[in-house]
């Protein structure tokens, strides 16, 4: 019995001391936030009449726009209701939406969205 409780003892420290060296292998990467460009272009019918159709498949566009655009502020962007209720946006850290060659958060496209007015671009 001894023997059994070594060797679990053993794999455990060997599973720690893998884990902390993959860890250790990822300061080369920058976990920093990335900046998201003010003079980038957020389409609604490009990038987010998309996202939103992968839950609100049935709504038309102008019922998403219209949905959307209600809870968006687009004199405080970051106080927006739909940031807020919509946990889908929410769930996880973001789920991440590409735009150009970017990968951004949805909340920031969101936001960016309402700071460009939230038009039905």
């Amino acid at each position: 019995m001894k023997r059994k409780a070594w060797i679990t003892r053993a794999f455990a420290a060997a599973l720690v001391v893998a884990g902390a060296i993959s860890l250790s292998s990822c300061e080369q990467y920058s976990w920093a936030k990335q900046e998201v460009p003010q003079d980038l272009t957020v389409s609604f019918s490009e990038t987010l009449q998309p996202f939103c159709q992968g839950c609100h498949g049935a709504w038309t566009v102008d019922r998403t726009y219209d949905k959307l655009s209600a809870n968006v502020d687009t004199v405080t962007p970051a106080s927006s209701r739909v940031l807020s209720i919509h946990s889908s946006i929410t769930a996880f850290g973001s789920q991440m939406l590409q735009i150009d060659t970017l990968l951004i958060p949805a909340t920031d496209v969101i936001k960016l969205w309402a700071t460009q007015g939230a038009e039905k671009n």
